[in-house]
């Protein structure tokens, strides 16, 4: 059956203005303007990564919303403005990462809803690189650290011997999940404020099995430093690195995380094992 021409020039109409209706809403990103995401340093204490905005175009941007989805989180990490990242300039936009799944890659796409100039508010849809691989090396540590389990440091750090020879021990238990894959503990690294006391000192050398009885590590460091520059500019002697390894996510570090009250406890022997706030010699004091 032939359909008359005016006929069927109104039902391609229609057919369009459905598809308008219904299709994305969404604009390119303005010419000279990227994304990336990265973790950086001093993030790595709770579950904060950004959106680095980088504005190389010639108009100003002032963003209202920014989320990032993933096939590997549960919900989109979030941003709410105002902010404004101007002609020229780039900016980093701070959120928190859901708890990702195991996987490849970070999978991420950035909506980002935002006016130019003082224009009418729209939202691009754009692929961020990931800066440096660090947000891929976020998402995978929470696949580790889901595998590990629980993570439990005592309550109470214990000083052993005095003076220069002054240890500081660390008793901690891993508690597996019921369910998941087998993880290796291999060894505990050191931060900023503590290192390992030698190699074997902080190695464990233990396999978690899912469902399996806990595994207690007792782990033994020394200062790393006696610069007091180094405690009053600390951001992450309170967390030590754990190499765990397994088929699942192959190797990846997880982190031993101190509460204030065992931070103290550390400050506390740096201060004796240092001799912070003893008495100096003039000659050589800092």
């Amino acid at each position: 059956m032939r359909v008359p021409m005016r006929a069927g020039v109104a039902l391609l109409l229609v057919i369009g203005l459905l598809g308008a209706c219904g299709g994305d809403d969404t604009v390119p990103a303005p010419r000279g303007v990227t994304f990336q995401l990265e973790q950086t340093r001093q993030d790595l204490q709770g579950r904060k990564f950004s959106v680095q905005v980088v504005n190389k175009s010639r108009h100003d941007l002032a963003v209202d919303h920014l989320e990032v989805e993933s096939g590997r989180l549960p919900k989109p990490a979030t941003y709410d403005g105002p902010t404004t990242v101007f002609a020229g300039t780039a900016v980093n936009l701070t959120m928190t990462m859901p708890r990702a799944r195991c996987g490849n890659g970070t999978d991420a796409t950035v909506n980002i809803t935002y006016t130019v100039d003082d224009g009418k508010t729209v939202t691009s849809r754009a692929r961020p690189s990931d800066h440096f691989g660090s947000v891929e090396r976020f998402m995978k540590r929470d696949c580790a650290e889901h595998a590990v389990g629980r993570i439990a440091v005592d309550d109470k750090l214990v000083v052993n011997g005095t003076g220069d020879d002054a240890t500081l021990d660390i008793g901690v238990t891993f508690t597996p999940p019921t369910s998941g894959t087998a993880v290796r503990l291999v060894s505990v690294g050191g931060s900023t404020l503590l290192a390992p006391a030698s190699a074997k000192a902080t190695a464990i050398d233990k396999t978690l099995q899912p469902g399996g009885p806990p595994v207690r590590a007792s782990l033994t460091f020394i200062p790393n430093r006696c610069d007091v520059h180094v405690v009053a500019e600390d951001r992450t002697g309170g967390i030590l690195p754990l190499r765990v390894e397994s088929k699942e996510f192959g190797s990846s570090p997880v982190y031993l995380r101190f509460a204030e009250p065992q931070k103290a406890q550390i400050f506390d022997y740096l201060a004796e094992r240092c001799g912070f706030g003893s008495k100096q010699d003039p000659l050589n004091a800092p």
